[in-house]
Order: C-alpha cells, then sequence, then structure tokens
C-alpha cells in the first residue's frame, strides 16, 4: 500500500502496551474473580457488585479522561505525560489484586480493582488516542490499529497460557500460584512495554487550538450534531453486545448443550488463536474495500456462521473445534476497524473546531464498548424465560438446552447484522477522508500564514 509514512519499528513499539493492558481484562472475570470466591472465600455476588461498580465509574470517568489527555500542553507532549502517570497506578493495582494476602477482604478487592480500572482507563485512551493522531492516511490507521488489535489478542492468550504452562511442569500448582503467576507477567511487562513506546514512537504536536473546557452539555451536542460519530457509537455498542453474549453463555453452551465439559477452556483459547491469526487478512481486506464495508463483511460472515455451529453433532470435539476455528475468522476485526474509523470521524471535527480532540472521541468510543458488554446481561433474563438454570447441580430439560443454544445464537446475530446494516453506507470513505485532510491542510497554513502577517506588521 502506498503512502504509508510510519515504519514497521515505530509501530511495533507503539502496540507493545496493548499486550499487558488487554491481558488485565479476560483473566480478571475468568481466573481472579472466582479465586476470591473459592480461594479466599469472598461472597459471590459482592464480588459481582464491585465489578459492575468499577465498570459504572469508568463510565463516568472515561470522558473526563480523554478530556484531560486533550487538554494538556507539555514539551513532552499529550499522551505520554498520561501513559507515564498510569504506570505505577496500573502495577500497584494488579500486584495487590492479583497477590493479595491471606485473609484479604471485600474491600481489598475492591480498592484494587477500581485502581487498576482507572489506571487502565487512563493508560488505554492516552494510547489509542496516541494511534489514531500517528497517521493521516486513511488506510495506515487501519494498519496501525489492526496491529493493536493482534498485539491485544496476544496479550490476554499468552497470559491465560501461563496457568497451563504452570501445571504442565507442576501439576501440584495451587490457584494462588496460577493467579499469582498472570500478575506477574502484567506487571513485568507493562513498564517495560510502556518504556519502550516512549522512547521510540514520536508523537505529533497538537494543534494550538486543541484546548477545551469541560462541558457536559457542549458533549451531548457534539454527539447530537455529528452524523458520523452517532452511527460509529451505535455501531460500537451493538458490536459489544454480540460478543458479550456469546461470551458469557459460551462455557453453558459447550457444556450442556454440546457436552463436553471439559473441552470448554480448549475451544476457547483455540477460538481467539483463530481471531489473532486473521487480523493481517482484515487490515489487507480494509486496504481493498472501505473500512466500513469490511466491517460490515466480516460482520456478515460470522452471522452466517454462527447458527451453523448448532449444526455439529453433540459430543463431537474435533468437529466442534473446526467450527469455532471457522467462527473465530471474524472476531479480530471488529474491534480495530471500529478504532480506524474514529481516527477518521476526528477529523471531521478537527476541520469543523480546529480542535484535535482524539482523547474525547476515542473515551467515547471506550465507553460505549464497556456500555455494551454491559448489557449484554440481557441474555440471562432470556435464559430464565426459556427455564435454563447454570447453576451447579441444576437439571434443565432438552428444552430448556435448546433454548440457552437458540439465544447463543438468536441475540448476537441480531446484533451483528444491525451494526453490519448501520455500517454499510457509512459517510466516510478514503476520499471523503482525504478531502477533509486537505482541508484541515489548507485551514492550518492560512492560520500559519495571517499569524506570520500579523508579526510582519
Amino acid at each position: 500500500m502506498t503512502g504509508f509514512s510510519l515504519p514497521g519499528r515505530t509501530i511495533a513499539a507503539y502496540v507493545l502496551p496493548t499486550a499487558p493492558l488487554a491481558a488485565l481484562g479476560l483473566p480478571l472475570v475468568v481466573y481472579v474473580a472466582p479465586f476470591y470466591v473459592s480461594g479466599l472465600g469472598l461472597d459471590q455476588s459482592q464480588v459481582g457488585l464491585v465489578l459492575l461498580i468499577a465498570r459504572l465509574l469508568d463510565l463516568l470517568v472515561d470522558p473526563v479522561i480523554g478530556w484531560a489527555s486533550d487538554s494538556t500542553r507539555t514539551r513532552w507532549g499529550r499522551r505520554r505525560p498520561w501513559m507515564t502517570a498510569a504506570v505505577p497506578f496500573f502495577v500497584t493495582g494488579v500486584f495487590l489484586l492479583f497477590l493479595p494476602p491471606q485473609g484479604a477482604t471485600i474491600g481489598w478487592f475492591a480498592a484494587w480493582v477500581i485502581l487498576s480500572y482507572l489506571a487502565y482507563s487512563v493508560a488505554a485512551i492516552s494510547h489509542i488516542a496516541w494511534g489514531a493522531e500517528l497517521s493521516g492516511h486513511y488506510h495506515e490507521r487501519s494498519r496501525v490499529q489492526g496491529w493493536r488489535e493482534f498485539a491485544g489478542i496476544s496479550g490476554f492468550l499468552l497470559v491465560l497460557a501461563l496457568p497451563v504452562l504452570l501445571e504442565t511442569f507442576d501439576p501440584t500448582a495451587t490457584l494462588v500460584e496460577k493467579v499469582g503467576l498472570m500478575g506477574w507477567f502484567i506487571v513485568i511487562a507493562m513498564p517495560i512495554t510502556v518504556l519502550i513506546t516512549l522512547l521510540v514512537v514520536p508523537e505529533p504536536a497538537a494543534p494550538a487550538a486543541s484546548g477545551h473546557k469541560l462541558d457536559v452539555g457542549a458533549a451531548v451536542r457534539l454527539i447530537a450534531g455529528n452524523a458520523a460519530l452517532r452511527k460509529l457509537l451505535l455501531a460500537d455498542l451493538l458490536q459489544g453486545l454480540a460478543p458479550g453474549i456469546t461470551g458469557s453463555l459460551f462455557i453453558w453452551l459447550i457444556v450442556f448443550y454440546f457436552e463436553l465439559p471439559k473441552a470448554a477452556s480448549t475451544i476457547l483459547f483455540i477460538y481467539f488463536v483463530a481471531g489473532l491469526f486473521f487480523v493481517p487478512l482484515w487490515i489487507r481486506l480494509s486496504y481493498r474495500f472501505s473500512k466500513h464495508r469490511t466491517l460490515a463483511y466480516a460482520l456478515l460472515y460470522t452471522s452466517c456462521l454462527l447458527p451453523l455451529i448448532l449444526l455439529v453433532p453433540k459430543g463431537d470435539f474435533w468437529a466442534l473445534t473446526v467450527a469455532f476455528i471457522l467462527f473465530g475468522v471474524g472476531y479480530g476485526a471488529g474491534g480495530f476497524l471500529l478504532r480506524s474509523i474514529m481516527a477518521d470521524v476526528v477529523d471531521i471535527d478537527t476541520l469543523a473546531t480546529g480542535s484535535e480532540r482524539s482523547g474525547l472521541f476515542y473515551s467515547l468510543l471506550v465507553m460505549t464498548n464497556k456500555l455494551g458488554y454491559a448489557a449484554a446481561g440481557l441474555a440471562y433474563p432470556v435464559l430464565a424465560l426459556v427455564g435454563f438454570d447454570g447453576r451447579p447441580g441444576a437439571t434443565n430439560s432438552p428444552e430448556a438446552v435448546m433454548g440457552l443454544a437458540l439465544t447463543f445464537v438468536g441475540l448476537p446475530l441480531i446484533f451483528m447484522l444491525l451494526t453490519a446494516w448501520s455500517m454499510w453506507n457509512f459517510p466516510i470513505d478514503e476520499f471523503k477522508q482525504r478531502e477533509v485532510r486537505e482541508a484541515i491542510a489548507r485551514k492550518r497554513q492560512a492560520e500559519a500564514d495571517e499569524i506570520a502577517a500579523m508579526r510582519i506588521d
């Protein structure tokens, strides 16, 4: 692809912190939260409530973080100071969360979950905004965000593999040791990867007009007045619902419907590996087609594959593994394409206002994604309606198990198709974005000429 200006070395250095950042999310739900319940004896409902409250706090503070990052002015840049400041808080929170003392209370869990999530938001929003500003090239933005997605999937795959490796070499390894090993990986990897990014990756200078006051009303008007932004945020919300539902029901589907209780973790891991492997393919396809059409194609492909999974014979591990490999092909496409498109939406705002508010815009994208995953809990009332009970020892009728399977397929299918439909005719393509970037360049040149003329006078 011609017109690219970023060396591969720069992109590699930029995406590195995504691995430890991504390593926090899934392990916290899969290993750490159950460890505090089964290993430390905390109340399950209280642990769940803490995770919910931590996410709700994220929704409140994310736009503030984005605004603060945009408004920062230092010789070192806008994004570097915030990423640097996040590291010690992130490392402290993760260390104390993953390696708690015996007798840790729900207050201990709450304090370090909230700190870890807050530090994660500071680092992640600043990092995504920094990546969006590395290039104004339509396709190069997909290249940057695509490899960031690749690094993120690699990060949580690696951290999920660590307990398996530990158990292989030490069959007597306890859950405490497994959780602790994951924590050490994140604690060590985060400062090292951020340091490499800070030293290698350039940060473009911020436009003089980028500072702005924090105004909730203005933020609401920003969303209401920007059709492309509204459409993108809606797509991100819907797109988050689908994997949120399939993820929350996945174990039950494998255990109860496919009757493979010992294969769930293996198939889940293979599914993510497939998603990782095919990210470069979706990057290449986004060069050939527009980003929004590539996203729609990925969602349509996944929508076609999802119902076919239920045709796999029950108890057939290898057939089910192949089915989830094919289903996982589209996993990595949505996240990076939506982040790449958001950079183009920011250009529209920059042309209109003179500000470059990547942090604020990406904080909105992070917020809708979290809302989508949180709202995925709507699958549970549906399961109650069909009579399915996932509690240990519960007995489910064949009809209830089929209701679980149809919920696993039906709800995500609706949300994926709605996302594909909403993004099919997205108003910003390569040609529109190029026009906007050229208009921004002309506007900035005119402003610079005007300032120069005033100095001469």
